[in-house]
């Protein structure tokens, strides 16, 4: 294992994310991704591709398992594409993230929640 960081996000209304990285000997990315009850929801993989939009850019492929019943498949799908393209790595993410009867609005605070989490994971990775 080359290098190993716990990045935690939080927001004043009790929400946090929690994302445990672990950058592998290869440079391969695996990420932990936990809030409220843990527990496995979604596991995802993203590999690094050319972009369709042009040769000179980078973007990601990934292949996303979920939990019957869970929602994290969308985070996981996020997060991982986004940290393959923009470290050039092979990407699995872990997550699963429990609150109780959330709002709409309690979801989209979370989803802002996980866009900031990821921009700090691939500054985090991208120090390496």
């Amino acid at each position: 294992m080359q290098s190993y960081e716990t990045i935690v996000c939080e927001n004043n209304n009790g929400f946090s994310l929690k994302g445990t990285v672990i950058v592998l000997d290869n440079s391969d990315i695996i990420v932990i991704v936990t809030g409220g009850r843990d527990h496995i929801g979604a596991v995802g993989l993203a590999v690094p591709r050319p972009s369709l939009s042009g040769p000179d850019k980078l973007s990601a492929t990934s292949s996303i398992l979920t939990q019957p019943g869970h929602k994290e498949d969308v985070m996981v799908k996020y997060i991982s594409e986004k940290l393959a393209a923009a470290t050039d790595r092979s990407t699995a993410v872990i997550a699963g993230v429990h609150y109780d009867d959330l709002t709409a609005n309690e979801l989209k605070t979370l989803h802002n929640l996980w866009i900031t989490l990821t921009g700090k994971i691939i500054t985090f990775v991208n120090r390496q």
